[in-house]
């Protein structure tokens, strides 16, 4: 009479169940037989971070760019230790280890899309609730922020305190827009009055301080608008506790764009860009409601022209 047959003994290479690890941690722990292990590594990596770091956010006052680091520092690191702790198990696997029901390429993939699964549908709530990266299109915030930087908001800023004078607010336009966002400066908040004249800002009928700059002194490269190169001056401006620079250019030989007085009503700010000249803002559709604001531009983290740029915004 014939033995029944019995599952092929495969010996567990240590090289593999680290390159399984790298890829999608616990899945190098369910290539060595230890499933419920790989799952708590698979947990750690899609969830328990995520969620503890998110919680950081939301009930303390998070910088965009730590968070955003201790996040990819949080996710290496359970990548290394998974694919370590995989690596050291696979050796210590007996060479006369006995495949498992799970010890199969399909099974490894449905536990790599579980586990991904759940980073990804995190990180989308990230991406909606805390912090997010876009790309500006426009020189309306030069010399700050030039066309093609990529910038992260930090989307948590105003749950807790409204938006500040000097503040770098993204939002929705109160015009033919509305389905996209702009990025600007807050200049004024609820209870001021704001003017313009000749280029200068005048709150509550004091004019804000500012300075010329030398053009050597700024690092970002020339503005273009239309193709041209843009002329002006660069002044640094100071708004309360703020300090910044701004860019009255040339408008072919016209004064700058002026405003008359407007007194920002509850819940409102008033934004200019920081390219005083080029820029749809405040001056054209009002002041702009606290809903209508999305969040607070913290950090180049991909500058357009030159990496000196790089960092904190100002």
């Amino acid at each position: 009479m014939d033995d029944p047959l019995k599952p092929s003994p495969t010996q567990r290479h240590a090289w593999l169940a680290a390159l399984l690890s790298l890829l999608m941690p616990g899945v190098g722990h369910a290539y060595c037989g230890r499933l419920t292990r790989g799952l708590a590594f698979g947990l750690l990596y899609g969830v328990a971070i995520p969620v503890i770091l998110g919680l950081l956010a939301y009930f303390g006052p998070a910088s965009t760019v730590v968070f955003g680091f201790l996040m990819i520092a949080g996710a290496l690191g359970v990548v290394a230790a998974a694919a370590f702790d995989a690596y050291r198990l696979a050796r210590r696997t007996r060479t006369d280890y006995e495949l498992k029901t799970y010890n199969r390429l399909s099974c490894y993939i449905l536990l790599g899309l579980l586990i991904q699964g759940s980073s990804i549908g995190y990180a989308l709530h990230v991406r909606g609730s805390l912090f997010e990266a876009f790309r500006v299109p426009a020189a309306s915030e030069y010399p700050n922020i030039v066309p093609e930087d990529r910038i992260l908001v930090d989307k948590t800023a105003y749950r807790q305190v409204p938006p500040g004078r000097g503040d770098t607010v993204l939002f929705k336009p109160p015009n033919e827009y509305w389905r996209g966002y702009y990025i600007k400066r807050v200049v004024a908040v609820a209870g001021d009055t704001v003017e313009l004249r000749e280029g200068v800002v005048y709150i509550n009928g004091e004019e804000l301080p500012r300075k010329a700059m030398a053009p050597s002194s700024i690092d970002a490269a020339p503005a273009k608008v239309d193709g041209r190169v843009l002329e002006g001056d660069f002044f640094e401006e100071t708004n309360g506790t703020c300090t910044y620079t701004v860019f009255l250019a040339a408008r072919d030989g016209a004064t700058a764009l002026n405003c008359p007085p407007v007194a920002i009503p509850a819940y409102h700010c008033f934004v200019l860009g920081d390219n005083r000249n080029y820029s749809l803002d405040s001056r054209h559709f009002g002041p702009i409601p606290y809903a209508a604001v999305a969040g607070r531009a913290d950090y180049v983290y991909w500058p357009a022209d030159t990496w000196r740029r790089f960092g904190t915004l100002r």
